[in-house]
């Protein structure tokens, strides 16, 4: 949160949030990040498949931010986005 507004440090520690978040709940290194791998872990572990799509839309969020402009808006949309699926989530693991 203390990143928004300054959009290449926001995505990354958007990104890298993701990552942990999903490293201390899958039990996966960084090495196994692939989103076809994160898609595959999350369905075994029978997420929502509305969470999932809304997880990987985040990463890919991320990724396309370093290459395009994206407003605070978005910045403030994708932060609240990672909240909401980041509570889904732990309420399904």
């Amino acid at each position: 949160k203390k990143t928004l507004g300054n959009k290449d440090a926001f995505y990354i520690a958007l990104e890298k949030a993701l990552h942990n978040y999903l490293k201390a709940k899958l039990k996966i290194e960084t090495s196994e990040f692939s989103k076809d791998k994160i898609e595959e872990l999350l369905a075994q572990k029978q997420i929502e498949k509305g969470s999932i799509q809304d997880f990987i839309s985040l990463l890919k969020n991320c990724e396309l931010a370093r290459y395009s402009p994206f407003s605070e808006v978005q910045m403030q949309e994708d932060y609240n986005k990672a909240s909401e699926v980041i509570s889904q989530m732990d309420k399904q693991l």
